[in-house]
């Protein structure tokens, strides 16, 4: 019942932000109603650590948004965090994230899980499928099973996890800019209101 819930709640971010895309005004943002400070101190470089998942519907509308920020604001590093908001079954996608970055193959994993779960509906179950979706993109048998068991990745998980709680994240797409100011995306309805949000809280004090 929980997975419906937050599919449901994925589905209803989406609509929302298409729906008010071609009619949305920037405003002032609204403390406590629009964002969230989360921390007494933020980084001093300016940065946005996006917490998504492949299996959230949302996460998946929500990129192309991501890649034309990154594109019109090179000077805010956007970092992605992926987490599985409690759900057992979403697990397997955090380790995908960051399986495709050791095995330096994320610039392609990325963007096909992201299709080939939320257009496709394919879903990867299991860790049999998971080896066998990097296979097909190249990746040596060896070098997956090497990363898989790396400490390196279990770090990665942890500090995911870490992250995910420290900044209370209870749904996705959730932005945090700075390590400081957790957005409200329902609050601010547009990805306009988005844009200005990470721009003018990643230049705050």
């Amino acid at each position: 019942m929980k997975t419906k819930f937050y599919l449901f709640l994925s589905l209803l971010l989406t609509t929302i932000i298409s729906v008010t895309n071609s009619i949305a005004e920037v405003r002032p943002l609204v403390e406590g109603s629009d964002y969230e400070v989360m921390t007494a101190k933020g980084t001093k470089q300016a940065e946005a650590l996006e917490f998504f998942s492949y299996a959230c519907g949302a996460c998946y509308s929500m990129e192309s948004f991501v890649n034309q920020f990154k594109k019109n604001n090179a000077n805010i590093k956007i970092v992605p965090v992926p987490t599985d908001l409690g759900h057992p079954q979403w697990t397997i996608y955090v380790k995908a994230y960051y399986l495709g970055e050791l095995l330096k193959v994320l610039d392609k994993s990325h963007t096909k899980l992201f299709h080939q779960i939320n257009i496709e509906k394919k879903h990867i179950t299991s860790e049999e499928k998971l080896k066998a979706f990097f296979v097909d993109l190249g990746v040596d048998s060896a070098k997956y099973d090497a990363a898989n068991k790396s400490f390196t990745l279990d770090s990665k998980l942890r500090k995911a996890k870490q992250l995910t709680s420290k900044f209370k994240i209870s749904g996705t797409p959730t932005f945090v800019a700075n390590r400081k100011f957790r957005l409200n995306n329902q609050a601010l309805e547009s990805t306009e209101m988005i844009e200005k949000a990470l721009k003018d809280l990643t230049q705050a004090d």
